[in-house]
């Protein structure tokens, strides 16, 4: 994990209000003048609906992956173009709320007044509707048969 990214640990149940509208763990919230980017995206495991969350650095360490592992300039220009094309720009209040558009709530099965979880990623971190949360992780704690490493 890139020291930029170390801030994303844990996963932390909330609840989002009438609005859509999600406390963001402090220590996950942007720096002043940093920007912020949401994701409709999929758990790559589960296959599950998700938003994905991430600054600049984020989408840069993205960019970098697909110049590193995609070699053909066409489909590398296409794979930026589609990345870019699904952010969409986000903040977080003063009182530290990320508003979820609607669009992207109905994606991930976000209902308002409903807990959700916030997970970190590596470069980002992610909301998931409880129901999606459970289903794909079963809760807090890492099952003992992913636990082959011994590091869990």
């Amino acid at each position: 994990m890139s020291d930029q990214f170390q801030q994303y640990r844990g996963t932390y149940p909330y609840k989002s209000d009438s609005k859509n509208r999600v406390n963001v763990v402090s220590a996950w919230r942007p720096q002043p003048g940093e920007n912020l980017h949401l994701m409709a995206s999929f758990d790559k495991k589960s296959e599950l609906p998700i938003i994905k969350v991430m600054t600049d650095a984020g989408v840069a360490n993205r960019l970098v992956t697909v110049d590193q592992f995609v070699t053909d300039p066409g489909e590398k220009a296409e794979i930026k173009s589609e990345l870019k094309r699904n952010l969409r720009d986000g903040n977080i209040n003063d009182q530290g709320r990320l508003l979820i558009p609607k669009d992207f709530a109905n994606h991930a099965g976000i209902e308002p007044d409903a807990e959700v979880y916030l997970v970190a990623g590596d470069s980002h971190f992610e909301v998931w509707s409880k129901d999606n949360y459970m289903k794909a992780l079963g809760g807090l704690g890492v099952a003992p048969a992913r636990n082959t490493l011994g590091i869990f």
